[in-house]
């Protein structure tokens, strides 16, 4: 288990996804009110998920959700449309990899450049 998984969070990070692709559905995009490490508050778009929020019902613990950067952005956007409410509804795969960051390599979660199939494709 990965350590960071010792600490629960309502904020998907690489570990969350153990070294697999993880294909999700968008529940929805809001932008939030954040706060920053350094007790800095900012305004993220957050993107939620139907995937996420069964197992919150199920397990009765809190919902996990992206905090979408730019990167991501542009790729869902890519496959799905600029319209962020057109994004409701669609599919997306998110992978664990590495980037760099603020002078160092850091883990990072990352969409997939390809829409994933659904069962009755």
């Amino acid at each position: 288990m990965h350590y960071k998984l010792l600490f629960p969070s309502t904020y998907l990070c690489a570990a969350d996804l153990q070294g697999q692709d993880v294909h999700l559905t968008i529940r929805r995009v809001v932008v939030q009110e954040l706060e920053g490490t350094g007790g800095e508050r900012e305004k993220k778009p957050l993107v939620y998920f139907e995937e996420t929020k069964a197992k919150a019902d199920e397990t009765g613990t809190k919902e996990k959700r992206l905090v979408l950067n730019v990167t991501n952005a542009k790729v869902i956007a890519l496959m799905h449309g600029n319209e962020v409410a057109d994004w409701s509804g669609k599919r997306i795969t998110l992978y664990a990899t590495t980037c760099e960051s603020f002078g160092e390599t850091v883990d990072c979660v990352r969409v997939r450049k390809s829409v994933p199939k659904t069962e009755n494709d």
